[in-house]
């Protein structure tokens, strides 16, 4: 084919631009990808908030606050426990200490009866020194369990601590209101009033 063929077919063919858009980027250390061409996985620019690790955040901090509530809620827990338990301890301790003041007083009644009968033999002073030692054993188990008596002869009369059983005329003044004789001992165990003493109180005589 000729020169003039050739000139005459390209100039009959139409023209094709070709428009490269990616950017040249030169090779070498100090090159600037430039923000179109950041490589992937890259952070994201300073300012910017990761809505990943916001999340996670917020995540610790919600673990942080259910781990301290089951915290204190497992210490309440711990002190109800003791608490019912102290409870419980003391209601047993209150009921074995009346059983064995019960029996305090049966003994002390035939002691006194047994006194009242006058002077006995041997065989007698035997039984008397029994129940003697008897009563006084029940007294150390019953002081054992924290109970102790409540003093009332020569005090003001406490309704709070003593049952008035019975009224005793005085002539002083100074006894009027008193707790002149005790009738059955009263006990308590700490402020609690086991059972009051029965008493008999004074009464200042009227013209």
């Amino acid at each position: 084919m000729s020169d003039e063929s050739r000139s005459a077919r390209r100039a009959a063919e139409p023209e094709i631009k070709v428009v490269d858009r990616r950017r040249f980027r030169p090779e070498g250390p100090g090159a600037d990808p430039g923000p179109d061409l950041a490589p992937v996985g890259e952070a994201p620019a300073r300012g910017e908030a990761d809505p990943g690790s916001a999340e996670q955040a917020a995540r610790i901090d919600e673990l942080t606050r259910a781990y301290a509530a089951l915290v204190e809620e497992g210490k309440a827990f711990r002190l109800r426990l003791e608490r019912e338990r102290a409870r419980v301890i003391e209601a047993e301790r209150t009921s074995v200490a009346q059983a064995l003041l019960e029996a305090a007083d049966d003994l002390e009644r035939a002691l006194s009866a047994t006194l009242g009968a006058g002077e006995g033999g041997p065989a007698l002073q035997s039984l008397l020194d029994g129940v003697r030692l008897s009563l006084a054993g029940l007294h150390q188990r019953i002081a054992g369990l924290g109970a102790e008596r409540i003093p009332v002869t020569g005090q003001r009369f406490d309704p709070h601590l003593s049952e008035a059983v019975d009224a005793v005329t005085v002539s002083d003044p100074s006894q009027d209101g008193v707790v002149v004789q005790e009738v059955r001992a009263g006990w308590r165990i700490g402020d609690r009033v086991l059972r009051p003493a029965r008493v008999r109180v004074g009464r200042l005589a009227r013209a």
